[in-house]
């Protein structure tokens, strides 16, 4: 049976004021974006060197995508940390996960799967064991492991 390579990257966050995923500063990048971009890039120059990947979030309303997604262009293009994350395109993408764009709604699967396990669902177990799986990790320079789920505790 084919199947095809599911790679999950992620951002569990305990602290109240990163939780939004929406951006306030057009001028900074939240925490929460940038460690995602950072596990999304190496995984693309370890697993897939040459290709580049692509930024699709899910619709909000018009002036949460524009502020994200100025903010987010601004620091691929503007800061250093941004610059060196090469293997990403730097515009960001936005679709309706409504309208049947399974990748989106894929995502939003993912998501309350590892939300749930981060509430201490015990029901959730088995398929959070499956899904961590399917977690990029690489070591680091430093000889660190690095998980694409990356856990901001508040």
């Amino acid at each position: 049976m084919y199947q095809r390579k599911l790679r999950v990257f992620g951002c569990v966050c305990f602290e109240k004021k990163l939780q939004k995923f929406q951006v306030e500063d057009v001028a900074s990048l939240d925490k929460t974006f940038r460690y995602v971009f950072e596990r999304v890039d190496m995984y693309l120059k370890i697993e897939r060197p040459g290709r580049f990947g692509k930024l699709v979030f899910d619709d909000r309303d018009f002036d949460t995508n524009r502020q994200n997604s100025e903010a987010i262009t601004r620091f691929f293009q503007r800061s250093a940390t941004g610059l060196a994350l090469d293997s990403i395109i730097a515009t960001p993408f936005f679709a309706i996960s409504q309208a049947q764009n399974v990748g989106l709604q894929l995502a939003d699967f993912v998501t309350t799967i590892i939300g749930m396990r981060f509430q201490s669902n015990e029901d959730i177990k088995p398929f959070f064991i499956k899904l961590q799986r399917q977690m990029f990790e690489y070591v680091n320079n430093g000889g660190v492991r690095v998980s694409g789920l990356k856990v901001i505790r508040g």
